[in-house]
């Protein structure tokens, strides 16, 4: 009985001690940004409020380095990442009424994100997708505007203009539809070698936000913007539900406010960027022209609205988001 005593103590300590480890063990935080990409930068000032309010430590993981794009709500249902970005595009199988935020010319800017953060959307959102997927959205974010980026030069007015173009488009429903409603032939192609795409011709064009048009040097393998600026970015940072329960409701509680901190520089971020970047990258020699955007958008929006995709929406959910009144202080954001 003496020794089984002992054998017994030693357990327990030893597993006392692999507790202690696993607690200290840092969070896993991953993006598919690299270098100062925005969400990279807001990324860091997430991890940087909670080492600073908390006894926890994060480890950040850029450039895809843990988690591939369209792989984060697997690694996040999981718990192989404790936070990440989410977008809209990853819904579609689990929770395919929020896909509507793929939707182009839905949002407005910022101010708009902001006003559905501040009202009983977010609530609803925020619970289906954490009961069907596991992730917990913590807050949202303006990521930006996407726009056509062309090869070659053409002279491109209206969907009919970009007949027989190859689009790279994220490989996701939503986005090979909206491929298709700008009239390219839309073309699914990994992040990571679009760059070598453009360069090769592999594909005519591709659409991103200012911002990483000029962060990836897309302007150097490409020579126009076509603005039609058809899609406003939502970006959500996510949190995997199995390891939230793992944190104490303090933790829990600096993991948010970190959250909501980081979105908001996030959001800051992305609009100074984007004040100057037209002047910037037409310095490297890319040429800006305007199409006939009412063209672009009723084109795009007839095409989802009578898609599959919309059949998954809640009735009057489009127009809920579309007209929502932005209060006052979602207003001041953009003056």
């Amino acid at each position: 009985m003496k020794t089984l005593t002992v054998f017994t103590t030693s357990a327990v300590l030893g597993l006392c001690l692999a507790a202690t480890g696993a607690a200290a063990e840092a969070l896993k935080f991953s993006t598919t940004g690299k270098g100062s990409d925005p969400d990279v930068v807001a990324m860091k000032v997430w991890e940087e409020y909670i080492e600073a309010n908390s006894d926890l430590e994060v480890d950040v993981f850029d450039a895809a380095a843990l988690v591939e794009q369209g792989k984060q709500g697997q690694a996040l249902a999981r718990g192989t990442v404790d936070a990440a970005y989410m977008s809209p595009a990853w819904f579609t199988d689990a929770a395919p009424q929020w896909e509507i935020f793929a939707t182009p010319y839905l949002l407005s800017g910022p101010d708009h994100i902001c006003a559905i953060r501040n009202n009983e959307i977010w609530d609803q959102m925020v619970s289906e997708i954490d009961d069907a997927m596991g992730i917990k959205l913590l807050d949202a974010a303006y990521q930006g505007t996407r726009t056509l980026n062309l090869r070659k030069q053409a002279d491109v007015m209206t969907p009919a203009d970009l007949a027989g173009m190859s689009l790279r488009v994220v490989p996701s429903p939503s986005n090979i539809l909206m491929g298709e409603g700008l009239g390219a032939n839309p073309t699914p192609v990994p992040f990571s070698e679009l760059y070598l795409a453009l360069q090769t011709g592999t594909v005519d064009a591709q659409e991103n936000p200012l911002t990483l048009i000029h962060s990836q040097k897309f302007y150097e393998v490409t020579e126009q913007i076509v603005d039609t600026r058809h899609k406003v970015l939502i970006q959500f940072p996510a949190y995997s539900s199995r390891n939230w329960a793992n944190l104490t409701p303090e933790q829990q509680q600096v993991v948010a406010d970190g959250a909501a901190e980081a979105m908001a520089a996030y959001t800051k971020n992305v609009m100074d960027l984007e004040a100057s970047l037209q002047e910037t990258l037409e310095g490297e020699g890319i040429v800006f022209t305007q199409p006939d955007r009412d063209a672009f958008r009723s084109a795009v929006q007839e095409k989802f609205l009578s898609s599959e995709l919309a059949a998954a929406w809640e009735e009057g959910m489009f127009e809920r988001i579309a007209n929502l009144e932005i209060p006052d202080s979602c207003k001041a954001m953009t003056n």
